[in-house]
């Protein structure tokens, strides 16, 4: 029956595509007259060639096709690849691990059907020709193949008379919905069979093995190209009349269109630009030529396909910190990628609902003790308030997250363990997950994905995780592992949820809300002083340290915040930080939800061209983030993107005066305001009150929260002005380390406990903050802590001590133009085999080296320890 119906179909489509293409078939004979299996490689002139070709070799051959995945989704064309037994290939156009292994699987398909005697059509140049010639640069499948097959008769087939069609760029950009749909019109409108016909050629020529050159990539590409372009290097464009009647007769057909680059390429420093030339080279295993290293130069051209530019682009996010959308084509791409340059694809329009103004103007308030508690009250009030949203959910009411929350709870109280790790970027997705967890009884574990295999180790183990909530998708862009654990991806998550518990849950939030929620919250502990979170510190030791804050912690710090930056319900929150960040936690995921202040997520920091476009879009009035994050999206924001915003709280790191002076160019209607605040402090510590910023301070302590400076030698408290140690007391302080065997970090004055912050400090005549930075040797960038002895153990490793003394050591500094972390060291390392060492050690973004320094010996103390104070003059002093 099925082969009936191929046959009908076969008959139909050529019929159709007869009445307007005249196909001359030069060469079957030939074919026929060499042994199978046969795998045929054509040229890729227009959307219109494959139809043409299969309809003409399908009742001979029945070829199997390599289909693009993409053009084969919709209902036109689905069912045209299923007759054909097609065998789809992922786009690649993004970062993904999962698409190169299906793209792997794909082309063991084809080999797999060769194997087994079938007839297989692929195009191997894998994409449309731009101007007329075939060009295959990188491309890999051909080679692949015809090594894994190399019995079968290759079958190359020229296609002569489809460039000009409106299915080719000759034209411009092609559309193959578009154009079918356009082209079915000017058939009904050539009254099925008047319309005028395009001559086509189809030439074929078959090639036994002995006949064509070894199957390596650069052999076998030149060879196909020489063939495909032998008669007509570049094919001159044809044009054929739309209708018999009415219509042009004759066509200009304008230049090649040439894609321009959509970033600034002169904002690239060299260094960036050589370390990108060092991945290609050891993806190539050849140096690049000077043509080769100019940001026009195409990765096809360099001989880099589709999915080694992929792997090149995962690397370069994984040095660089940065992420996009889609995968470089140029090495210019790669730059920008690398700079954090490149530009993501719009967001989604606000949602509906969005803009609405509040039901009331009654004051931001937490109406609970306990985060969930704190977060169902204010939600069962405003059930219809879109409260949160992202370009993946939409627009999501407080309806919607109660039930959700609800729903996931109940898969996540089936697992074992009473703490669950949860690593998922600023989504709603996250924000459900982590209020999920609270519903079902769960500890939320936050993990910092870019500590690296070993520290997501320490913590898995730490803290006895043997679940790890995040998504199919994270996972797939990231390739993070958390050894020892094993991933609940909320996509599983939500295809488990059945539609009638979905409903039931709905309608009881609906109608019966007060008592849902009173239900909920009777499922669960209700003391304030229970653990909510655990967190993890990113600072000079070995190993990160678990921070557990209770629920009064956390609720102290946001009533604190609310009290002195008195915001309203008029206000709108961008929150871009992840949750593993205790700010992005606390501040721009939880309080928003907790007080009914609606907030847009977005899941990458760095990506400062998209964060512009959403503020542009979404409009929101408050956002925070670190000085790095915040100076990203100033520099990228276009002229009124950045209208809406009216308060900017910047901490983590010492806000630099040029912040402030483009933030007055940016975002005019903004006020930029610094805070200070500790993870173990949940975290907010001191934050300047609006419109009263004074340049030096980082302001004065929230409403609930003591602060005091100490000698470091005496340890005695010291007055105002007078640099020391800072020390903090208040609810929001946490308890004490997880499994910590060091030192307690309290500290007791005159029959207080108080924390030890390990920063120095002094207190200003009006109660305010001054900053001085910190004691430990660490510096910070984006918001994370670059951890010095952290980089320098891996090489400590590898290069112990020996009896002339170290062999390696790192220093950094802070620098008007950026951060510089060196290698110094008595061995001949270059910066590339030192930065590998890193990134295999799992170290990522902002933990990479700038420079490495050969000395004849390093420095060291007369303890015989490296005297960091000689290094770091070296980087102050410029040598």
């Amino acid at each position: 029956m099925l082969w009936a119906v191929r046959w009908v179909a076969w008959a139909f489509l050529r019929a159709l595509l007869s009445l307007r293409y005249k196909l001359t078939l030069v060469g079957t004979e030939d074919v026929l007259k060499r042994p199978g299996p046969y795998l045929f490689m054509p040229n890729h002139p227009a959307y219109a060639d494959p139809p043409n070709l299969l309809v003409r070799l399908w009742p001979r051959f029945k070829v199997r096709p390599l289909l693009l995945e993409s053009n084969f989704k919709g209902p036109l064309f689905a069912p045209i690849a299923w007759l054909l037994r097609g065998i789809k290939m992922p786009d690649i156009v993004k970062a993904s691990v999962e698409d190169r292994r299906r793209a792997e699987e794909a082309v063991g398909e084809v080999i797999a059907t060769l194997r087994g005697g079938g007839n297989v059509i692929l195009w191997p140049s894998g994409r449309l020709s731009r101007d007329g010639t075939e060009r295959l640069g990188g491309a890999r499948t051909a080679a692949d193949v015809l090594a894994a097959v190399p019995n079968a008769t290759v079958v190359l087939v020229r296609t002569r008379g489809l460039w000009g069609s409106m299915f080719s760029w000759a034209d411009g950009k092609p559309s193959l919905t578009r154009g079918v749909t356009r082209g079915v019109g000017l058939w009904v409108a050539n009254l099925f069979v008047l319309a005028p016909r395009r001559r086509v050629t189809l030439t074929l020529e078959a090639f036994t093995p002995d006949q064509r050159p070894e199957p390596k990539r650069e052999l076998v590409n030149k060879w196909l190209e020489a063939w495909f372009n032998a008669d007509a290097p570049r094919e001159e464009p044809t044009f054929v009349p739309r209708h018999f009647l009415f219509g042009e007769r004759t066509h200009t057909f304008p230049p090649p269109i040439v894609e321009t680059p959509d970033f600034d390429l002169s904002k690239v420093k060299p260094e960036t630009k050589a370390a990108v030339a060092q991945l290609l080279e050891e993806k190539l295993k050849r140096p690049l030529s000077p043509e080769e290293s100019a940001g026009d130069a195409t990765l096809n051209q360099l001989g880099v396909d589709s999915l080694d530019a992929m792997d090149v682009s995962l690397q370069v996010e994984q040095r660089f910190g940065f992420s996009s959308d889609t995968v470089p084509t140029t090495v210019g791409g790669l730059w920008a990628l690398a700079e954090g340059l490149q530009q993501s694809a719009p967001p989604k329009p606000p949602p509906a609902g969005w803009f609405a103004p509040p039901a009331d103007g009654a004051k931001l308030e937490i109406l609970g003790e306990t985060l969930p508690a704190a977060f169902l009250n204010q939600a069962v009030r405003r059930k219809e308030q879109v409260i949160a949203a992202d370009d993946l959910a939409g627009g999501v009411t407080y309806e919607k997250m109660i039930v959700g929350a609800w729903a996931m709870a109940s898969k996540f109280r089936d697992l074992d363990a009473p703490n669950v790790g949860l690593m998922l970027p600023a989504a709603v997705a996250c924000d459900l997950a982590f209020l999920g967890l609270h519903l079902a009884g769960k500890l939320p574990v936050m993990l910092n994905w870019t500590t690296g295999p070993g520290n997501l180790a320490h913590a898995a183990k730490l803290m006895g995780l043997t679940h790890v909530i995040t998504s199919k998708a994270f996972i797939d862009r990231t390739r993070v592992e958390v050894p020892g654990t094993q991933y609940l991806f909320l996509e599983e998550v939500r295809a488990s949820l059945g539609k009638f518990g979905l409903l039931r849950r709905l309608i009881a939030v609906r109608y019966f809300g007060r008592w849902a929620v009173s239900a909920l919250l009777g499922r669960i502990p209700s003391d304030p002083n229970r653990p909510a979170v655990i967190l993890f510190t990113s600072g000079s030791e070995k190993a990160p340290k678990a921070v557990p804050l209770t629920h009064a912690n956390i609720i102290s710090d946001q009533r604190g915040c609310l009290d002195a930056l008195n915001v309203d319900r008029n206000n709108s929150v961008l929150g871009f930080l992840p949750m593993f960040h205790s700010f992005g936690l606390t501040i721009t995921g939880l309080l928003p939800l907790f007080v009914g202040v609606r907030v847009v997520h977005h899941p990458d920091p760095t990506d400062a061209g998209a964060l512009a476009r959403k503020i542009a879009a979404y409009k929101p009035t408050l956002a925070a983030g670190t000085p790095t994050f915040v100076s990203y999206i100033l520099d990228r924001a276009k002229p009124g993107e950045l209208d809406s915003l009216r308060l900017v709280v910047v901490g983590a790191e010492k806000a630099p005066d040029t912040l402030f002076e483009k933030a007055k160019q940016v975002a005019p209607h903004a006020e930029i305001i610094e805070g200070y605040g500790i993870t173990e402090c949940a975290p907010v510590v001191s934050v300047v009150r609006p419109g009263s910023h004074r340049h030096g301070t980082i302001g004065p302590p929230l409403p609930n929260v003591e602060v005091c400076v100490t000698d470091l030698e005496t340890k005695a408290v010291l007055p105002q002005g007078q640099m020391g140690m800072l020390h903090v007391a208040g609810p929001n302080v946490f308890g004490g380390y997880i499994g910590h065997d060091g030192p307690p970090p309290f500290e007791e004055i005159n029959g207080n406990r108080w924390y030890v912050t390990g920063d120095l400090a002094a207190i200003d005549e009006r109660g305010e903050i001054v900053f001085h930075g910190r004691l430990k040797r660490f510096l910070k960038a984006g918001g994370e802590m670059i951890s010095l002895p952290a980089l320098e153990e891996p090489f400590a490793q590898k290069y112990p001590p020996t009896d002339q003394g170290p062999r390696v050591a790192v220093e950094g500094i802070e620098t008007p133009g950026g951060r510089r972390v060196v290698l110094f060291t008595t061995e001949p390392i270059s910066l590339r085999d030192a930065n590998a060492l890193l990134q295999g050690e799992g170290h990522r973004g902002v933990m990479r080296l700038d420079d490495v320094k050969q000395l004849d010996a390093l420095p060291v103390l007369g303890t015989g320890k490296t005297d960091y104070k000689v290094l770091r003059a070296m980087l102050t002093d410029g040598q």
